[in-house]
């Protein structure tokens, strides 16, 4: 138990993220059945009310969801504020190379949220995307990049949300504004939020203060910023072995939009011809989510990063009547479009989904 205590101590002062090299790996669950024993036969069970914040981000995690769990965890333990980062989801070929990479162990699952479970949540505040049981939860902070959505909660909480391109870079801002220099591991997750979220500043959600914090935290994570980009793009593009379902629900999210429930689904990749080639696996795919889930539709754009537009592939007639109001386009007779210049999610399709949802006769 002393060395336990000492062990967190150490952890807390030199503000050391909670990673390890392949060779401590190893060693790990022998250290972590012996702290177990010791810890049962000395405390008493904790429940999740009284144990350190849970942090995550939202379901089916992307890069940035996956490290600013990780490093808002950093960051909380490095203000005495004990706290552990989870996944709500399965890691993309992406993130799964991110960690490799940067030799970042996976945090675990969340498994059920106990009432009064003490939470802390990055890049999101769409109760959508979150766990169930998150109404009942003691909500400390949001470290989030996106508008309001709706989230609520009955106490006073710490907000930071900000119009930059990823999570990342606001837990950037906040190590900036704290004068504490980032660990080589959490810068290395700090810039490959940027990257991914930015698609190496292809996005129009990139600000020039990206740009800036993308090259800081390169020189500290020691990693060159366009080959760890490629390679990360490179990642992406792998999903050969993904069903269509997969596909469709890699980079997804919930919306309500225009009283409607719809799953805006984007598959981001240097390699397009490849989905593309199973379209009709996807359309079938989302009708079946669309039973599943008991949404209204599933919007889905195939993004082609290099090319810089999205292919929107259509599964019912009132997807394709949104998408053509929203881009003021015709879906051809197989079903699809391309959109030149969409890229993002957040700062272009909703935008235009919404408004088109606004307008004209009922959808």
């Amino acid at each position: 138990l002393k060395f336990a205590l000492c062990m967190a101590q150490a952890q807390a002062q030199e503000q050391v993220p909670f990673v390890a090299s392949r060779t401590a790996q190893r060693e790990l669950p022998k250290i972590r059945t012996m702290l177990r024993s010791m810890l049962l036969l000395s405390l008493p069970a904790l429940s999740q009310a009284e144990a350190g914040l849970f942090v995550f981000g939202h379901k089916v995690p992307d890069t940035d969801a996956i490290s600013a769990a990780v490093v808002y965890a950093w960051e909380l333990n490095s203000r005495n504020i004990p706290a552990t980062a989870y996944r709500l989801g399965e890691l993309n070929p992406e993130t799964a190379y991110v960690l490799k990479t940067l030799d970042v162990l996976v945090p675990p699952l969340l498994g059920t949220l106990e009432p009064k479970a003490k939470v802390a949540i990055v890049d999101t505040n769409n109760p959508a995307e979150l766990p169930e049981g998150i109404d009942k939860a003691k909500i400390h902070s949001i470290i989030d990049h996106h508008k309001l959505n709706g989230l609520t909660n009955s106490e006073p909480l710490e907000m930071d949300l900000r119009p930059l391109c990823s999570a990342g870079s606001v837990l950037y801002a906040r190590a900036k504004a704290r004068n504490v220099r980032p660990p080589r591991q959490i810068a290395g997750l700090m810039l490959s939020s940027i990257l991914s979220d930015s698609l190496e500043f292809r996005s129009p959600t990139t600000t020039d203060l990206d740009k800036v914090y993308a090259q800081e935290l390169a020189e500290i994570a020691g990693l060159d910023l366009h080959k760890h980009a490629e390679a990360m793009l490179e990642a992406k593009a792998q999903i050969d072995h993904l069903s269509a379902e997969e596909l469709v629900m890699m980079d997804t999210k919930i919306f309500k939009i225009g009283g409607k429930k719809l799953r805006i689904s984007v598959l981001e990749t240097t390699k397009p011809a490849a989905p593309l080639a199973k379209q009709a696996a996807l359309v079938e795919a989302q009708k079946k989510l669309v039973e599943k889930e008991k949404l209204d539709d599933v919007i889905f754009f195939v993004v082609d990063i290099l090319n810089e537009a999205a292919t929107f592939i259509s599964a019912s007639a009132s997807a394709t009547k949104l998408v053509e109001r929203a881009w003021k386009v015709k879906v051809g007779k197989d079903g699809t479009v391309v959109l030149p210049g969409v890229l993002s999610r957040k700062k272009q399709m909703i935008p235009a989904l919404e408004a088109a949802a606004q307008g004209g006769d009922e959808l």
